[in-house]
């Protein structure tokens, strides 16, 4: 079955979920246009944005992913969030957005050559209840540091590169058939090659070729174990991250 062929049926399958709630008057939030296609996932069509629960899982340390599935890469992922990362791509596509791909990368005697993820841009915030019950709002640059000079991330926005489908044997040895449902990369930073939403750089998942660059802000990511919701926003064409 086609890559398009299948997040079609993923798409038409949360649309039909997110229609019978609106029936039962149950999961909707008429005054935001906002549709609850599962548990801990919403759309806002109309608005064009994407939210999905998530619980910050490492204030302090070394980065590899912003988001990752549980019993994955906590140990060097900023969050993790129980929700599918091929529902949040049918969650994308439902705002009219089409994936991409990957970024690659790989050595060629001593130069390594990149190959930048492809797809629509989206901009990463992150929404919480802080200690004093005041509501939160940051963009995710905010939360990852240059180790060298403590700079930013330079960009909220990162690319719906859309993971990788799966097909035949490889499915079956993978027991999935949307491989970032296995890994956990639901939001990458450096570059494993599987991340359903990719850094617009292309940073090499191997210490020995990039030496490791960024760590969580502590001063700027909430205590271990908050929850908080994952927001993404389409970027139009013609936009900026700080647009």
């Amino acid at each position: 079955m086609s890559s398009f062929r299948t997040c079609f049926l993923l798409a038409s399958l949360l649309l039909t979920m997110a229609s019978c709630a609106a029936r039962q008057d149950v999961d909707v939030e008429p005054r935001s246009s906002r549709l609850v296609l599962s548990p801990g996932l919403w759309v806002e069509p109309d608005a064009r944005r994407l939210g999905f629960r998530a619980w910050v899982c490492l204030d302090e340390g070394w980065l590899e992913q912003v988001v990752c599935g549980p019993g994955t890469r906590e140990h060097e992922s900023l969050m993790v969030s129980d929700v599918p990362a091929s529902g949040i791509h049918a969650g994308l596509l439902l705002l009219g957005l089409e994936p991409g791909r990957p970024g690659r990368w790989r050595e060629e005697g001593a130069a390594v050559v990149a190959l930048p993820p492809q797809g629509p841009g989206v901009r990463v915030a992150v929404r919480w209840i802080d200690e004093s019950g005041r509501e939160r709002s940051d963009g995710v640059d905010g939360w990852i540091r240059d180790v060298s000079d403590g700079a930013s991330f330079p960009t909220d926005r990162w690319i719906f590169a859309g993971s990788i489908e799966l097909d035949g044997r490889d499915a079956e040895q993978a027991g999935v058939r949307y491989l970032a449902d296995r890994s956990g990369s639901i939001i990458g930073l450096v570059t494993f090659g599987d991340e359903l939403l990719a850094a617009g750089d292309v940073i090499p998942d191997a210490a020995d070729v990039h030496a490791p660059e960024w760590i969580a802000a502590t001063s700027a990511v909430p205590p271990v174990g908050t929850e908080v919701t994952v927001e993404l926003s389409v970027v139009g064409p013609d936009q900026t991250a700080a647009e």
